[in-house]
């Protein structure tokens, strides 16, 4: 039972390193060193089951990421792990960095957006799978206006959690229309997520329940469904998300204000 405990722990520490950036192979030398503390690049190489020339590479760039330092015995360099908490360290530096590149990115949009044709013809529709895709779609709420249709229920069956606050923090400013499912968990998902002045929240008539979510942007649908596999199936085309932005604003008018 124990060993199945320490499995699982590793696991889940595994899992969370490369969350916060680390590559696979970073994540087994850095988590070979901790457990030597020092050590050669030879040794932690085969501790970490990794050919000693990537290892001694790896090893240069968790030191960059302050992670590892390295000293001199006897004419050898050994490297050094440091304490855990400089994850904490490293991680608020890689959150420094995306912000500066938030700020390029946003510059380049229109640049970005010109060398993109208009859509003509059939639609366009791409299929992503697994919880990671979701999440990526969902990501675009955080930069463009939408509207959609949310059953906060499944969506926490699906994560463990609020999925805007894993996403985005608990300050997170939405730009959109949401219509809820109206059930238990939407009362939950209002006190944690409450109506901002560009984010308005009904609950839908009593009744109406659905297992997907869908967003609608300027000019394309996205489509949740979390049976079986999670998938998310995008389709860009602006008489589609015209005609369901239309279908949106019957159910808004047919559905409950949330007092903020």
């Amino acid at each position: 039972m124990a060993k199945d405990a320490t499995l699982m722990a590793h696991s889940s520490v595994r899992k969370l390193l490369k969350r916060i950036g680390l590559e696979e192979k970073e994540i087994e030398v850095y988590l070979a060193l901790l457990a030597m503390k020092i050590g050669r690049a030879t040794d932690i190489a085969k501790t970490a089951k990794q050919s000693r020339s990537h290892t001694y590479i790896i090893l240069r760039d968790l030191k960059k990421k302050g992670l590892v330092s390295e000293i001199e015995r006897g004419k050898i360099i050994h490297f050094v792990a440091e304490p855990p908490e400089r994850l904490l360290s490293y991680l608020k530096n890689r959150e420094q960095e995306l912000e500066g590149l938030q700020t390029l990115v946003e510059g380049a949009l229109p640049f970005l957006s010109s060398l993109t044709p208009p859509l003509t013809g059939q639609p366009r529709v791409t299929v992503m799978h697994g919880l990671e895709g979701i999440k990526h779609v969902y990501r675009d709420v955080l930069t463009r206006p939408f509207v959609s249709f949310f059953n906060p229920q499944i969506d926490w069956e699906a994560f463990g959690g609020n999925i805007v606050h894993m996403l985005f923090g608990k300050d997170a400013i939405l730009r959109g229309k949401d219509l809820l499912v109206n059930n238990d968990a939407a009362k939950i998902y209002l006190q944690e997520v409450p109506p901002h002045e560009e984010y308005e929240v009904r609950l839908l008539p009593k009744g109406v329940d659905f297992d997907v979510d869908v967003i609608i942007f300027e000019h394309e649908v996205s489509i949740f469904t979390f049976s079986d596999e999670a998938t998310v199936i995008r389709i860009e085309n602006p008489a589609l998300a015209d005609a369901m932005r239309t279908w949106h604003g019957v159910m808004w008018e047919m559905s409950k204000e949330v007092c903020t």
